[in-house]
């Protein structure tokens, strides 16, 4: 019987405890490491461990463009199923290819995603940590011309500042 291994015992239980919002951010973080491993199994000429990293990352975003809530707000999630689809096929072309500029650009982008998740989080988590008076303002100056991207509600006095719905 083989023993655990404390670093996947960790990650599941990461998983199974984490929330909707926490689990996209896992997948970001996820994609980010296994594009790290793809070039170092580039850089090392290792085809084998190259290809499933980036077929590690292709099935990541697909995961993430299944998660999207279209009923929540349709024009962000069409883009970002765009720019999942595009990352895709980047990956594609960049293992195909061998180039280690395309497996760059796609963890560029999944950075920036990630970076800007992270961020979303953190405001998030402060807002629901304010009063719900600030809470309402936060979420009403936040969002543009007093209409909430993230809700298919408008910001506003009787909005308890949540900016997305699950």
């Amino acid at each position: 019987m083989p023993l655990p291994n404390p670093h996947q015992e960790y990650v599941k239980q990461r998983v199974q405890s984490a929330s909707p919002v926490e689990l996209i951010r896992i997948l970001y973080e996820a994609a980010v490491q296994s594009l790290d491993e793809a070039v170092r199994a580039l850089r090392s000429g290792d085809i084998l461990k190259r290809g499933q990293a980036v077929t590690k990352t292709i099935e990541i975003l697909s995961e993430l463009r299944i998660a999207l809530r279209y009923d929540v707000q349709q024009e962000y999630c069409r883009t970002l199923a765009g720019l999942y689809s595009y990352m895709q096929s980047q990956l594609i072309r960049a293992h195909s290819e061998q180039s280690e500029n395309l497996l760059l650009e796609v963890s560029r982008l999944l950075q920036t995603l990630l970076e800007g998740w992270t961020g979303a989080m953190e405001n998030l988590s402060a807002a629901e940590q304010q009063p719900p008076e600030a809470a309402v303002s936060v979420a009403a100056s936040a969002s543009s011309g007093g209409q909430n991207p993230y809700s298919a509600e408008p910001a506003g006095p009787g909005s308890l500042g949540r900016s997305w719905q699950l």
